[in-house]
């Protein structure tokens, strides 16, 4: 039976058949890309590709002294490089909030695991080390294993925003899982399901893009996601839209899927879109 991390790292060499070679791919990973033979094939045997991942074991460690550790434990005695501001999003039971977070950064050794005979050595990698300093029921506190650099502040947060982009990709299957049902169609070949994803695609895009749009952090202007038909409709639904910016626009798509867009109301979300 293949693990989870089996699958992960089989889909790592998939998406590579499909990226072209002037392309320096970096993978990311949550908790359960953490695997030994991720941190070989990527970090030891080829310098093409790169990775980010949360660490999710207590791995044993070379320190950059030679000494024998633990991840967890020499992670959290780093010297602090700096602060930063990461915006959590409300969602299962999470109020949204703003978190203040103190971010270090070091170089290791991961060791080989005891327990697999037919992996052995060490892989030096980089550790991003996150710890949410502000108040809350559920701080934040990621520790992320990388190739990439970590010399300067700004390469650690470069890291983190990365890793934070997994998290518009889990939105992005869910709207193809949730929203257009993938998994519940039943076409008889493989080609017939690569159009349909293709098409799906796109939808759970544009629905994610609207949901973006909808926050409004960024002027711009509504012909960016919507065509000309589209603006249309809806400015004959909502008049006092013409002439506006796109999240007005955005916000009236939610206000078809229910939002009410009261003060006291957060964003929509990618579900009140659809």
């Amino acid at each position: 039976v293949e693990t989870q991390y089996e699958k992960w790292l089989r889909g790592d060499r998939a998406a590579l058949e499909w990226i072209p070679d002037d392309i320096r791919p970096i993978f990311v990973h949550d908790r359960g890309g953490d695997a030994f033979s991720l941190f070989e094939e990527f970090g030891r045997e080829r310098d093409d590709t790169g990775f980010i991942l949360r660490a999710n074991q207590n791995r044993r460690i070379w320190t950059e002294g030679g000494d024998a550790g633990k991840l967890y434990e020499w992670s959290s005695d780093l010297a602090e490089r700096g602060r930063d501001s990461i915006e959590i999003q409300q969602g299962g039971g999470r109020e949204a909030r703003t978190a203040e977070v103190s971010i270090t950064t070091g170089t290791c050794e991961i060791r080989a695991p005891k327990n697999n005979p037919g992996q052995e050595g060490s892989v030096e990698i980089n550790a991003v080390r996150v710890d949410e300093v502000s108040e809350a029921d559920d701080p934040i506190q990621w520790v992320l294993l990388t190739t990439e650099s970590v010399a300067t502040f700004n390469d650690s947060l470069s890291v983190v925003e990365s890793y934070r982009a997994r998290w518009t990709i889990e939105d992005w299957h869910k709207v193809l899982k949730t929203g257009c049902r993938i998994e519940e169609r039943r076409l008889e070949t493989w080609e017939r399901m690569e159009v349909l994803l293709s098409l799906y695609s796109v939808i759970a895009w544009k629905v994610l893009e609207l949901r973006e749009l909808a926050r409004g952090e960024t002027y711009y202007s509504p012909d960016v996601l919507l065509s000309e038909t589209e603006r249309s409709i809806l400015e004959t639904k909502f008049p006092e839209l013409t002439d506006n910016e796109a999240q007005a626009y955005a916000i009236a798509v939610a206000k078809i899927g229910g939002y009410l867009d009261r003060n006291s109301d957060p964003p929509p979300g990618w579900e009140t879109m659809w």
